[in-house]
């Protein structure tokens, strides 16, 4: 099962698949001096970014039990 947090990251995917069907930004306007799908973007960028870190933050690594140090990797290799 998926943890909650993880549907931050589906919110940019769904703002940029919708990007097309919203008229207030797939028209001829100009947003901030540039048109309005690229400020669209950008902004879904941001947010992209902004979602990632809120899953990587909320995510509970476990990574301490699975962690070899380089002396038991040369034991191994060895």
């Amino acid at each position: 099962m998926r943890k909650p947090h993880v549907l931050w990251a589906v919110v940019p995917v769904v703002a940029f698949l919708s990007t097309p069907f919203l008229p207030f930004v797939n028209g001829p306007h100009l947003w901030f001096g540039i048109p309005s799908v690229l400020a669209w973007c950008m902004l879904w960028t941001v947010g992209t970014t902004a979602s990632l870190a809120l899953v990587e933050h909320f995510a509970h690594h476990t990574d301490e039990d699975d962690h070899v140090t380089r002396d038991e990797y040369e034991e191994v290799a060895a």
